[in-house]
């Protein structure tokens, strides 16, 4: 999910995946590369995770609940 580079949102370089709820309840994203379920307890202050089975870091987009 790399994206052009043309503006500030994709220019980081970096694969970015929105965070979502899984069936159990936990929050987790989608690996950009592998598409494996990355979850976890708590975000980490970097926002990033890295995947189990690839090894692929993404950037988390936090799920906003009102």
């Amino acid at each position: 999910m790399s994206g052009c580079g043309s503006c500030s949102s994709c220019g980081s370089g970096e694969d970015k995946a929105q965070e979502y709820k899984n069936l159990d309840g936990k929050s987790a994203v989608k690996c950009t590369f592998c598409e494996n379920e990355i979850v976890f307890d708590r975000l980490p202050l970097s926002r990033k995770v890295k995947c189990n089975e690839c090894g692929t870091v993404v950037v988390v987009i936090p799920l906003l609940l009102n």
